[in-house]
């Protein structure tokens, strides 16, 4: 499928903070369920656009959302404000269903997507690729994703790798349990030896083999929540 990929800029919630973003459509008529794809710190942007016209091609409008123009660690209160504004855009876009849209986080940025499930109840699937149960050492205090998780109520999907040197394996071993202990709906996978940041290619920690493994994932939890 021919997918259409664009530079676009949304006004934050806070009316004031222009985010810079890019914004991938399939070229088909219609309304299309949707991925806010909420980026990590590392690496260009290229990784992250090529994931947004993947999406494309399995027929989803994707937004990827510039959020690092608050530099690598914004306080909470920006992440909210840019999140809200981000879904504000989206609803402008004709080609995007919001009774249809999932978040994507990447590294800091899966923090960010369960901020956003429970500031958004239209958020219908949150996918987590090599995110943090715990914010690192040193970082903006804020509510922590171990804790944020309680109050998430949709499916959610979690793909890490066993030698993350950034977010610890035990770490999301200890988030897993406790998702299970509160019966949330939640899936979770390890890749053996797979670094911090395997699924982006641009990403120092990039794995081919895992980042496979963890799209093709991603796409049938998708395909199971919000068909094309």
């Amino acid at each position: 499928m021919t997918v259409r990929l664009e530079s676009v800029t949304f006004t934050s919630g806070d009316g004031e903070t222009s985010v810079p973003s890019y914004l991938a459509t399939p070229d088909r008529h219609g309304a299309h369920p949707v991925v806010l794809i909420l980026r990590g710190v590392a690496g260009p942007d290229d990784g992250y656009t090529e994931i947004a016209r993947r999406l494309g091609e399995w027929g989803y409008v994707a937004l990827v959302h510039g959020w690092k123009v608050r530099g690598a660690d914004p306080a909470d209160g920006l992440v909210y404000a840019d999140l809200q504004g981000a879904m504000t855009f989206l609803g402008s876009v004709g080609q995007a269903d919001l009774q249809r849209l999932a978040v994507f986080g990447f590294c800091r940025g899966g923090v960010h997507a369960l901020m956003a499930a429970r500031a958004h109840p239209e958020i219908r699937v949150i996918i987590v690729f090599h995110g943090f149960a715990f914010r690192p050492a040193g970082g903006q205090p804020g509510a922590e994703p171990y804790d944020l998780a309680e109050g998430v109520n949709v499916p959610m999907l979690v793909l890490h790798g066993t030698e993350d040197e950034r977010a610890p394996v035990a770490d999301m071993r200890r988030m897993e349990a406790r998702m299970r202990a509160l019966g949330k709906a939640c899936t979770f996978r390890f890749y053996d030896g797979a670094r911090h940041g395997f699924a982006v290619r641009t990403h120092p920690g990039y794995a081919e083999d895992a980042a496979k493994q963890s799209f093709d994932e991603a796409r049938r939890f998708l395909a199971m929540h919000l068909p094309v």
